[in-house]
Formats: structure tokens, sequence, C-alpha cells
């Protein structure tokens, strides 16, 4: 396979056919790209240099702060509280997952059109041509991936349960000391696996899609195609993976950027040094707001090319091992 060829041309796709890029957007949803900021509040002055004083916030937040800190008083908040912000994560994790899956069959269906010769992709075709696969897609990485989410889970828990031992004072650390080890094996080789599963489901929900497969017979040519293509996917895999590292460095640099003199000012400000902390606060959450519709642009256009990498090498592949079909023999009078 040609795999300079690929790359040049997946990057033309992504770069002349823009409407993949809002693909690109919603295929991002399903994917865990993002980062969050967690500034912990509780320093006391136990030597580690740090005051226990709060930031210098305006008198109207802390007042607001206080409120919503004392409601947490009341059992019954609490229980609405957490009720809430499940209700809430379960709509964003509902929502994700139907943009993600879209965008993904999207991205698809349009590179492979693109690779044919299209000469324009609209979003409405693309978005029509791509709700037949979307349940086919969803169970596929629901199946897949709902058992190693419950064995990740389990091995949480089993790490935290060894964990619990180090608070006793008369706690067996024999026992602790095999179990930890295990559990450390256990996710290795979940971790592994995981790989080699997520390069079945790349293949199969491209036969899925390409080849209009059902379930079962999708994830039977998700692996005939790796298990036949293992050096050419790896080394495909290898070039997305640092692509996609290179491009998330690149992202997040400007907010990294502007997160160190916040850091600085919040640090200067916990040691009492008269520095007002509240406008780069202000000055922190404009940029981010300002910045997020670029990183969101910029990831969609990311995944766009890397997602049509993905499936020119599946059609590079797959039409390699029927090229290679020897010919069949027409019948010759005697």
């Amino acid at each position: 396979m040609d795999y300079g060829e690929v790359l040049s041309k997946a990057w033309k796709i992504a770069w002349k056919f823009k409407v993949l890029w809002i693909f690109g957007i919603l295929a991002s949803c399903g994917q865990s790209r993002g980062g969050s900021f967690n500034f912990n509040n509780s320093f006391q002055n136990n030597g580690s240099g740090f005051s226990n004083s709060t930031p210098n916030l305006p008198p109207a937040m802390m007042n607001q702060l206080y409120r919503f800190a004392y409601l947490f008083n009341n059992p019954t908040f609490i229980w609405k509280f957490v009720a809430a912000v499940l209700a809430v994560i379960c709509v964003i994790v509902l929502v994700e997952v139907f943009l993600g899956t879209i965008g993904r069959i999207g991205l698809i269906k349009g590179s492979a059109e693109a690779d044919t010769g299209a000469e324009k992709l609209t979003f409405g075709g693309l978005w029509k041509e791509s709700t037949p696969y979307f349940w086919r897609v969803f169970w596929l990485s629901f199946l897949i991936g709902a058992p190693f989410a419950i064995a990740i889970i389990g091995i949480a828990i089993g790490f935290v349960i060894t964990m619990i031992p180090l608070a006793s004072n008369n706690s067996n650390m024999s026992g602790l000391l095999i179990l930890l080890p295990v559990l450390c094996v256990l996710l290795c080789v979940i971790l592994i696996l995981g790989i080699v599963i997520s390069f079945i489901v790349t293949q199969a929900e491209r036969a899925i899609v390409l080849e209009d497969k059902s379930i079962l017979d999708g994830f039977r040519r998700g692996w005939k195609v790796l298990t036949k293509n293992l050096g050419p996917i790896l080394i495909v895999w290898l070039i997305t993976a640092a692509i996609g590292f290179v491009a998330a460095i690149v992202i997040a640099l400007p907010l990294l950027v502007v997160l160190v003199p916040l850091v600085i000012a919040f640090i200067a400000n916990m040691n009492n040094l008269n520095f007002s902390f509240t406008p780069w606060i202000v000055a922190f959450v404009c940029i981010v707001c300002a910045y997020t519709p670029i990183s969101w642009l910029a990831n969609g256009i990311v995944i766009t090319y890397l997602q049509s990498v993905w499936t020119l090498t599946y059609l590079r592949i797959t039409q390699l091992k029927q090229d290679e079909q020897p010919p069949v023999a027409s019948p010759t009078n005697a």
C-alpha cells in the first residue's frame, strides 16, 4: 500500500470538502479530548508555604458562593442536586453518543464518496445517508465497549478495596503486595486488548457502512481485514497516533500558555502577596470562551483527516486483496 498516497489524498479530501469538518466536530463529541482545571482551595498553613486565605473575589460573588455552600447542609437538597447532576450527565452522554456516531458514519461515507470522484458533498445528503447505519454502528460500539468499561470499573473497585487496609494499623500487607501487581497486570492486559479491539471496530465500522454488513458480519469482516493486514494497519495507527498527539498539543498550547500566569496569580493570591486574582480569572474565562470555537473547528479538521486516512486505508487494503485474486479462466471450445 502506498502510504504517501493515502496520507496526501486524505488531506486533499479533508481540505476540499469542508462540509466534512462539521461531521468531524460531531465525531469529536464521542471522544474524551477535553480537560478540566480543578483549583483546590483547601490549602492550609502546615509548613507548605500556603495560607488558609480564600481568593480575593468580589464580595457579591463570595456571598453567592457561601449561600450555595450553605444549601448542602440540607440532605433533601443534596439528593435533589445529585439527581439533577446525574440527569444532566445522562442527557449529555446520550447526545454525545448520537452526534459522535453520526459524525463517524458521515466521515466514512463522505471520504469514500470523495475517493471515488464525487465533486460535491452536502451536509443534508451525508446525514440522510448516515442514518440507516446508526443503530448498527451504535450497538457495535456499545457491545464492544460495555464489557471493557465494566472490567475497568471492577479493577478500579478492586484497587480501592486493596487500598483500604493501608488505613488500618493491623492490616496484613502481604495480601496487599500480592493483589496490587495482579490488578496492575490485569489493567495492562485490558488496555492492550482494548487497543486490538479498537483496530477491529475501526475496520468493522467501515465494513458496516461501506459494505452494508450486519453487526456480526461487520465484526467478522473487521477481524478478517485486521488479521490479514496487520502490518499496514499498525503502520497507519502509528502515523495517525503521532499526528493526533502533535495536533492535540498544538490545539491546547494557547490555553496552556494562558494558564501559566493564572496559576502564578493564584499562588500569589493564596500567599497574601496583595496580588489581585480576579482580573486573571475574568481574562482566562474570556480567552477560553473565545478560543473554544476555534479549538472545536481545529479538532474537527484533525478528526476529519484521521478518519479519512482510516477509510482510505480500508479501501486500499480490501481492494488490494480483491485485485490479487487470480482471474477466472473462461472455458474454451475444444
